[in-house]
């Protein structure tokens, strides 16, 4: 049986990701340890009490011992990557929630420890592996040329955002040289310019709970929009793949670049000129210990 382990309860993600997983063959979570970030003391176990979670662990060390494999779900992104050492040198596989990391400079690092420890490393946004993407990556052979893509979603530009970009990226693709802001009104808009001169225009804060992508082809416009209910099942057959040492169609390069366009982005909006990825400083990005404050002021609400 594959033993999985919670780190951190920040989110609904876990709550929500636990009865998926355990419904799966061979597979359980077994074990969590939580950093109290967002909740208080003690709901570590009534959450385990109500999930039917063996063991409530007092560090991250016991935890690594008792599982085969991991999950991070802290909304503080700044330290993903300490909550991820241990079990990338116990060469488990991990994985890290959205967004996995908000700076470049631990964009640089996480990429120099996966290659150092050669463990798994696996997460982002459930919205890459979401039915609805998957069926225009396989009908898109039959589109013609893709001369254009709007991509729009709610939510904040990063936490939130992220689910937008990465799902457009499961269609598209990488290979992005630059992001310009538009402007912005009920939403803002944001021109994403790639390398071959393709523009995706991603529409982000939207003012409603829903995501859609549009593809303007040679064979017309094909719009998919995506059933929120239904994201989460695909991205975790996705892990449990990665578990189990299966081929998955899954770069963290790709992702990366996902969070290099919202920085770059967050850079064109302060700016007004448009943005080169490759321009980027190390200490450019997102504060995660900010974002999980004002998270965990809204949760006490």
């Amino acid at each position: 049986m594959i033993r999985i382990g919670l780190v951190d309860l920040d989110t609904s993600h876990p709550g929500a990701f636990t009865p998926i997983l355990n419904e799966l063959e061979d597979v359980r979570v077994t074990a969590l340890w939580d950093g109290h970030d967002v909740y208080p003391p003690g709901y570590d176990q009534q959450f385990a009490q109500e999930h039917g979670i063996e063991r409530v662990c007092g560090s991250l060390g016991e935890l690594v011992g008792r599982v085969d494999a991991a999950m991070v779900h802290g909304v503080d992104w700044d330290k993903h990557i300490e909550k991820a050492i241990p079990f990338l040198e116990a060469r488990k596989p991990i994985l890290i929630d959205k967004p996995i990391v908000g700076r470049v400079r631990d964009i640089n690092r996480l990429l120099e420890l996966q290659a150092k420890y050669k463990a798994p490393i696996f997460g982002g946004s459930s919205l890459r592996f979401a039915d609805e993407v998957r069926e225009l990556n396989r009908m898109k052979v039959d589109f013609g040329e893709i001369y254009l893509a709007t991509a729009s979603g709610p939510g904040d530009i990063f936490s939130y955002g992220i689910h937008t970009t990465e799902m457009a990226q499961g269609v598209l693709g990488c290979g992005v040289e630059t992001v310009e802001f538009l402007g912005e009104g009920k939403a803002e808009l944001y021109k994403v310019t790639y390398r071959n001169g393709f523009i995706l225009l991603l529409q982000l804060l939207a003012p409603y709970h829903e995501w859609s992508l549009s593809l303007y082809t040679g064979t017309g416009l094909h719009v998919r929009r995506i059933d929120s209910t239904k994201i989460y099942p695909p991205f975790l057959a996705q892990f449990v793949r990665v578990i189990r040492g299966e081929p998955v169609a899954f770069s963290l390069s790709d992702v990366f670049e996902a969070v290099k366009i919202h920085i770059a982005a967050q850079k064109s909006k302060l700016c007004r000129r448009i943005v080169r990825l490759d321009e980027l400083l190390p200490e450019d990005g997102f504060e995660g210990a900010a974002y999980a404050v004002s998270y965990a002021a809204a949760k006490r609400k």
